[in-house]
């Protein structure tokens, strides 16, 4: 899949949790949101060849960062790493 479709999917698919997520749901997709638009963000000011797998690396890399610093609780964490997992696919 290529670089940009890759993410429109991604958006597309958290534009819909908004519509038929539950709590929970939009809490992770919200949070997801910020960690792939920012690493999809700073991956493409590097002006490297933009490349799927280094993107889901970076936003693996800024969601383990996060788990790390306690921004998450553990039930947040399985719901976030959870929906990235299924998103990514």
């Amino acid at each position: 899949m290529a670089y940009d479709q890759f993410l429109d999917n991604i958006q597309e698919q958290l534009d819909q949790l908004v519509v038929t997520g539950n709590d929970d749901e939009l809490f992770a997709g919200g949070y997801l949101q910020g960690h792939v638009m920012l690493s999809a963000g700073q991956y493409e000011l590097e002006g490297d060849e933009r490349c799927v797998d280094t993107l889901k690396g970076r936003v693996r890399q800024s969601l383990d960062g996060a788990i790390a610093n306690g921004e998450l609780n553990p039930q947040d964490q399985q719901l976030v790493v959870g929906l990235w997992e299924r998103l990514s696919q």
